[in-house]
């Protein structure tokens, strides 16, 4: 590895977790000690299970920074569970392939990170383009929110298709392990109130 490695993740951990909106406070006990109501599936070391609990609110910022779609995603080192990467959705931009979780493959494309070390936290669940990047790209894990089934019954425009399904129907890659529903009760007001405010034609993750 060359001498720039260190520097340059360090640079990535710093912009990724220097999310422009505060949440404010401590993640609640039962989140702090991984007994959420998510569904882990998978190989979950505690102390994994614990940095993706901690990396979610980050997603959530990157996602409440996000001009027009309110979807957020960041890479977790699996080592030593820091947060490597973030970014937000900027598909307003005109580019219909810049869901949150893209742009953060990009980001650590650019800064040369190992993507089977590192587990993806998004905010929602990937759409089967995202799922598909994640699955090419041999990520170890995925982690999210807000499920594709909410966004649908909440009357927001998704494909249907479920993350676990394109993985079934994925051959001779690396299959990551997922958990579902982690930290909704603060992934969900963002889906709600978009609901609530707009019905977008289009609407992307």
């Amino acid at each position: 590895m060359s001498s720039r490695a260190p520097s340059r993740r360090r640079f990535l951990c710093a912009a990724a977790t220097a999310a422009p909106l505060s949440l404010g406070g401590a993640l609640p006990r039962a989140h702090a000690h991984g007994r959420a109501d998510a569904d882990w599936t998978g190989e979950w070391p505690p102390s994994l299970r614990a940095a993706v609990l901690k990396a979610m609110p980050v997603a959530v910022r990157h996602a409440r920074a996000s001009a027009k779609w309110p979807f957020g995603a960041v890479l977790v080192d699996a080592a030593d569970g820091d947060v490597v990467a973030g970014a937000g959705n900027t598909s307003e931009s005109g580019d219909p392939t810049a869901h949150a979780e893209v742009n953060v493959l990009r980001s650590a494309a650019s800064g040369g990170l190992h993507l089977p070390g590192h587990v993806l936290v998004s905010t929602a669940e990937p759409c089967p383009m995202c799922a598909g990047a994640l699955l090419w790209g041999g990520v170890r894990a995925v982690a999210y929110g807000t499920s594709i089934a909410k966004l649908v019954a909440w009357g927001l425009p998704q494909i249907e298709v479920p993350l676990t399904e394109v993985v079934r129907a994925s051959v001779g890659l690396p299959r990551p392990s997922v958990a579902r529903d982690v930290r909704a009760e603060i992934t969900d007001p963002l889906y709600r109130d978009l609901a609530r405010t707009t019905r977008p034609a289009g609407l992307t993750g």
